[in-house]
């Protein structure tokens, strides 16, 4: 290894997978110091990324179920890849009912229902909790977890009712509070959605979406699609798609027969309609998108219900059902996933 110049060990190192280097950092103390190096690790990342843009391949998924006993609950996390999921992790952790928010550069955050907030990397099987966050007298309401790219930091933000924000920078070891804001309200029903350095929620005092720029920590308000502003906000539904935001109106009426959902995108401050989803005789009230390739989206709780998956052609408007193996539950979470070096507590 001595006689092997540092830039070719480089080379080699940067093609492995997440798992060989997780592995390789015990070779030698130079193996070490590239696979822990912060520009090798974003380096790594856009590779992987990239890769998982490529038409002939299939997304990556995280799969998370829950198990739970009388003293602690245990989340399962299995990797998905040609139809086939892989056991990669099971950390016990505090007994409580856990909301999973989407992956973020191969990290997983996931928060309970008395406040506990958890981060973990489920490949390099490493995770932290996060300290409590004091806030008496005020009621918790959800979590949302993103990354700030100025800093480098993976980031978390609490929101308590009567409206407060919490933020945490990973690996700085401390919960801010952020005072200066709009009176916003929040609607309970869904956790903030992370988008291109921004956090989104739907605001229940003044009809309109709540941005947070992560960065800069600035509030604004953005008007949604006119076509519905005059809807139950409850059958509105924001999620991440491709990196970016989209809006979800789950009331959606093709005719007075048949009722779907119809997809709106944010791009470049604009509202464009991404299309719409009507099956012929199945209702689809209870399925989410989860994930964008190419001209297809996947759907998640379709038909069958909790636990099934489906791809559907924007363009062809047919299903294509996706048959996963070794999910020991039909009750899960899933989120687009990219493999990743990231630590947990940075």
């Amino acid at each position: 290894m001595a006689s092997i110049p540092s830039p070719l060990i480089f080379d080699i190192l940067i093609k492995l997978p997440v798992k060989s280097l997780a592995r390789f950092k015990a070779l030698n103390k130079l193996c070490c110091s590239f696979i822990t190096d912060p520009s090798f690790i974003n380096i790594h990342l856009k590779k992987c990324t990239a890769k998982e843009a490529e038409p002939e391949n299939d997304p990556c998924l995280i799969v998370s179920c829950m198990e739970h006993r009388s003293l602690h609950s245990t989340i399962h996390f299995l990797t998905v890849r040609n139809e086939h999921a892989v056991l990669e992790y099971s950390p016990p952790v505090s007994f409580d009912s856990y909301q999973l928010l989407p992956s973020c550069n191969g990290l997983v955050c996931f928060y309970g229902l008395h406040g506990g907030v958890y981060v973990c990397n489920p490949c390099t099987k490493d995770m932290v909790k996060l300290p409590d966050f004091d806030a008496q007298g005020r009621r918790f309401l959800s979590c949302g977890f993103g990354f700030d790219d100025t800093s480098g930091k993976h980031k978390v933000i609490k929101i308590l009712e009567p409206l407060i924000l919490g933020i945490f920078s990973m690996g700085n070891g401390s919960w801010r509070k952020i005072r200066q804001h709009p009176c916003f309200g929040f609607l309970h029903h869904q956790p903030p959605v992370f988008s291109g350095g921004f956090f989104y929620w739907f605001s229940s005092t003044s009809l309109s979406i709540v941005s947070f720029d992560i960065r800069n920590e600035i509030f604004e308000a953005i008007t949604p699609p006119k076509s519905v502003s005059d809807k139950d906000w409850c059958q509105l539904y924001l999620v991440e798609l491709g990196g970016e935001l989209c809006l979800v109106d789950l009331d959606y009426e093709l005719d007075q027969a048949r009722k779907g959902m119809e997809i709106w995108m944010l791009k470049k401050e604009h509202w464009v309609r991404l299309g719409s989803i009507v099956h012929r005789s199945e209702p689809i009230d209870t399925s989410r998108p989860v994930g964008l390739k190419g001209n297809e989206i996947l759907l998640h709780g379709f038909i069958k219900g909790v636990g099934n998956l489906s791809f559907y052609n924007l363009q062809t408007g047919g299903f294509r059902p996706l048959e996963i193996r070794g999910i020991p539950s039909q009750c899960f979470h899933v989120s687009h996933h990219v493999e990743s070096l990231f630590q947990a507590g940075h």
